[in-house]
């Protein structure tokens, strides 16, 4: 009963479900954002209009990414540009924060009069002008009169000034409503004449019981109606922007209001609130100049390629053809029942039609995934939101993370050691571990980068472990093995590339793996080849062990042993050659075509050399590790057949001891390290030592060996798919944030939905991949030269991708 209870559950609650929920909840998102992205009609309405802390000191915008401005950045921002800062003392005191953030030199001025600042090419001033007025007015009508004179930037706000000097009169505002309308078309002609942003900034709340004597009548009752009076006259009763040239910055209210305690006097705010002022404005300023990656606030998305609107192009033709191909489809099914989809291997009554149908349908598919990863992370459509790194927010999802797994244990399927299940658990786990520590910003933790890096390092390690395994037992070095696994581990990292217009080496983990994979593919296919020989039933003399008689026993046992060995030694060797010299290591990726593939950014091969020198030795010590296991097993130094220890009692608890130590020691270390660049060299070298602790921890106890994490075994079959898609529907800016699918203020839901189609997308992407296998590499009975072939019109094609990207590339610049 229970049984069937279970499967009536599962035929409900399945990941088919959940993408058939995933997706129109994608789209109910796209139209409300689309929405009320469109409505606003500003790409920096996101930053103007308000936000919220993170931290109590970390100020996050609504919807889009601050990047935080280096002196130096803002320096080269503020070249050949003017600033100009007009109103009253709280202007004063934010142009003051404004200038010291650019330079040791205070610039010195009368308290009511002009302050100007200037160094290098750089030209800050402020303009004492307390009250929107008709000497206001006149200011304009001269930068009008004379555009050379014109300011490239003008930040302006008045209105406490005359609230005090009226002692809050009514009358007072009716005259700063007409003043200000008289104001607002001559900021309008000094936009049509010059390329200039005018930024006018409303009135932040006074904290009342701090006000002097003299600054009673400046209540915030008041100062919300100036602030009301100046929205309706640049916005308009409807909340849009009446004049789109003149931005109305609301933050620094909402600023204000969190900090209105720490008040100076009451009217002024504190040293730590302006300088959040301050950095707002650097992005609303900077951000278009610099384009940095993680300031999307007022940040224009680039304008499609060439090869975008290829892919686009492409994958509209790809929905045509699969709704056409599935009417036909239809219609031929009607007249003949046993018609079937292309999905079974070696069917005679697989349609043609049929094979159409499937192929299109993945493509189409596949495009409108793509077109989900464009409109996540190349359009402002969806909102983005920086990484704030805390203990907690890093460390209470890891548990959670930790608990689930626990209550999916079930019983693996094999005993054998690092067994299909238990691999697949372990590649789920760790892409768990990855994608918390990304989202998380988790990366200015040096001991736990240093454990992230641990973890890239087991992925390495289980590429050389699992091809040499594969190769030594199979002998299986074809073509279509090489095409088949470069295929799959690189089709999503290529479609990427070409739909996101970022270059391979972006996807830094994809090009390791195929590298390294390759190293030892080409290590293990060079003549003379050298893989096991089937055992025949032995005939040693009782007391000679299984290491005498491989030693005695001639050639046709001994040979593939030595010769593996041998191969193992000249790779070692090669790969500690290779890396002694960065310069040499450089020059080896350095030339066309293969820079295409490392280069980050065109033209530096250096962040693929901090990348593999990292890791040179990850996957040569996973093919040795594997090469002594085999070894050991065949010489019954261990044994896996059952599910009891792998070795005797005293060597498995002495060992494992050990590798707690090991593990103990590991981590201790990395809470002691300081200096990354030192880490990194260390880790280069010992990382064997921690992979191989925990692999015998986990491989050693035999209860331990039979049993694996269903749940997380389910995620490690699609990890290299959440490895690769969490760069732009997951997280945002090519990593460097994350993504907003509701509303920063629900960070929780958020990550829920976004997490729940995420995983459900990298779930498709992997059921598609299959297809794409299926018919684009072929399977073993097509033969070498079909394999090619096929192999060479993919090679074109990507080909064919690159030289229209390089020529765009050329024409732009």
């Amino acid at each position: 009963m229970r049984i069937r209870r279970k499967m009536n559950i599962l035929k409900v609650v399945n990941i088919s479900t959940a993408k058939q929920i995933a997706f129109p909840i994608f789209i109910v998102l796209l139209i409300v954002q689309g929405v009320r992205f469109f409505n606003s009609g500003d790409a920096c309405h996101r930053l103007l209009d308000g936000g919220f802390f993170v931290n109590d000191d970390i100020w996050q915008a609504d919807g889009c990414m601050l990047h935080r401005y280096s002196v130096s950045e803002k320096q080269k921002c503020l070249q050949a540009q003017k600033v100009s800062f007009v109103g009253d003392s709280r202007m004063r005191e934010l142009f003051y924060v404004f200038v010291d953030a650019l330079s040791d030199e205070t610039p010195q001025g009368k308290k009511h009069s002009d302050i100007y600042f200037k160094e290098n090419d750089m030209n800050v001033d402020f303009l004492w002008y307390p009250e929107a007025n008709l000497s206001t007015v006149a200011l304009y009508d001269s930068w009008i009169k004379d555009p050379s004179l014109q300011p490239d930037i003008i930040i302006h706000s008045v209105a406490t000034h005359t609230i005090k000097r009226t002692n809050g009169d009514s009358s007072a505002l009716e005259e700063y409503k007409t003043n200000l309308t008289k104001l607002v078309p001559q900021m309008q002609k000094i936009v049509s004449q010059k390329v200039s942003n005018v930024y006018w900034v409303l009135q932040d709340p006074v904290y009342e019981e701090k006000l002097h004597e003299s600054r009673q009548s400046i209540t915030n009752a008041i100062v919300s109606q100036y602030n009301d009076v100046a929205l309706s006259i640049f916005q308009g009763n409807n909340g849009f922007n009446k004049y789109p040239h003149v931005s109305v910055l609301k933050s620094t209210v909402d600023v204000a209001v969190q900090n209105i305690k720490s008040s100076i006097d009451g009217l002024h705010m504190d040293i730590n609130t302006q300088t959040i002022d301050v950095h707002i404005l650097n992005n609303l300023i900077c951000n278009e100049v610099l384009k940095p990656v993680d300031g999307s606030c007022c940040q224009k998305p680039p304008p499609a390629s060439i090869v975008q609107i290829i892919m686009f192009v492409f994958g509209c033709l790809s929905i045509v053809a699969a709704v056409i191909s599935s009417i036909l489809y239809n219609i031929e099914s009607c007249g003949n029942d046993n018609v079937e989809l292309g999905n079974k291997e070696g069917d005679s009554n697989v349609s043609p039609m049929g094979i159409f149908k499937e192929f299109t349908t993945a493509c189409a598919k596949m495009f409108i995934i793509l077109f989900y990863f464009y409109l996540c992370d190349r359009t402002d459509v969806f909102m983005k939101s920086n990484k704030h790194y805390t203990n907690a927010r890093f460390f209470i999802p890891l548990l959670y993370v930790v608990f689930l797994g626990i209550f999916g244990i079930d019983q693996c399927k094999s005993s054998s050691f690092l067994n299909r299940d238990q691999t697949d658990e372990w590649k789920g786990w760790m892409q768990l571990v990855i994608l918390i520590y990304h989202i998380t910003g988790a990366s200015s933790n040096l001991p736990i980068y240093m454990h992230i890096r641990l973890l890239v390092s087991m992925y390495l390690f289980m590429t050389g472990y699992g091809h040499f395994s594969y190769f030594w037992n199979k002998g299986d070095f074809s073509f279509y093995r090489v095409f088949g696994v470069m295929f799959r581990l690189n089709f999503l990292t290529v479609m990427l590339c070409l739909m996101m217009n970022r270059s391979y080496q972006f996807y830094y983990f994809v090009p390791l793996c195929s590298f390294w994979f390759l190293v030892l593919y080409v290590a293990m296919s060079m003549w003379p080849r050298a893989y096991v020989i089937p055992s025949k039933p032995s005939s040693k003399p009782d007391g000679v062990t299984e290491l005498e008689e491989l030693l005695q026993n001639g050639p046709s046992r001994r040979s593939p042993i030595v010769m593996m060995s041998f191969k193992l030694i000249v790779l070692t060797t090669i790969i500690i050659v290779v890396f002694l010299s960065q310069k040499t290591f450089e020059a080896l990726f350095s030339w066309w075509p293969v820079i295409r593939l490392f280069e980050l950014p065109p033209g530096s091969v250096r962040e693929w050399w901090f990348r593999c020198h990292l890791d040179q030795f990850a996957m040569l010590h996973g093919a040795l590790f594997c090469f002594a296991y085999l070894l050991l097993k065949r010489m019954s130094f261990l044994d896996d057949s059952k599910q009891g220890c792998l070795m005797s009692m005293k060597a498995s608890l002495i060992t494992v001891t050990i590798s707690i130590g090991i593990l103990m020691c590991y981590s201790y270390w990395t809470l002691q390290c300081t200096s990354k660049v030192d880490c990194n060299h260390i880790h280069t070298y010992a990382s064997i030592l921690p992979i191989a602790s925990f692999i015998l921890i986990r491989n050693i106890p035999g209860y331990l060996r039979s049993g694996y994490s269903s749940f997380f075994a389910w995620f490690g079959k699609i990890s290299l798919e959440l490895f690769v898609g969490q760069y732009h529907i997951w997280l945002a800016a090519d990593t460097k944030g994350v993504l907003v699918l509701t509303s920063p203020s629900w960070p929780m839901l958020n990550l829920v939905i976004t997490t729940f189609i995420f995983v459900c997308t990298a779930h498709e992407i992997g059921v598609l991949t299959n297809v794409f296998v299926k018919y684009l590499v072929g399977s073993p009975t097509d033969g070498t030269k079909v394999t090619c072939f096929r192999f060479i019109i993919i090679s074109m094609a990507l080909v064919f991708f690159a030289m229209i990207s390089d020529i765009s590339h050329d024409n732009n610049h």
